[in-house]
């Protein structure tokens, strides 16, 4: 992570990176959020953590106005079957709005 964000301590575990990731996503810091994810991405096995992770930081990217990295996440996530728990199907919905 850059030192310029030293008031976050860098996380070593996958799902710690996954939490500050969508902390500092709440917070608008979109890249710091893609780093953390990109970093979570390289340890997640479970293919649904790894569509979800893929899907967040595409709407990271999203929010930066970097679509085609957008896209490329959100296809990837869509190959591994990602599937929201109440059945809607948010990459789709994301991929026709861009």
């Amino acid at each position: 992570m850059s030192s310029s964000h030293n008031k976050y301590n860098t996380p070593k575990d996958a799902m710690d990176l996954m939490n500050m990731a969508e902390k500092v996503f709440d917070e608008s810091n979109f890249t710091l959020s893609i780093q953390y994810f990109t970093h979570a991405i390289k340890q997640i096995k479970s293919p649904t953590n790894l569509a979800y992770a893929l899907y967040m930081r595409g709407c990271a990217y999203k929010e930066l106005g970097k679509q085609s990295n957008a896209r490329k996440d959100w296809l990837q996530a869509k190959g591994l079957g990602f599937e929201h728990p109440w059945n809607i199907d948010l990459i789709s919905d994301a991929l026709k709005a861009l």
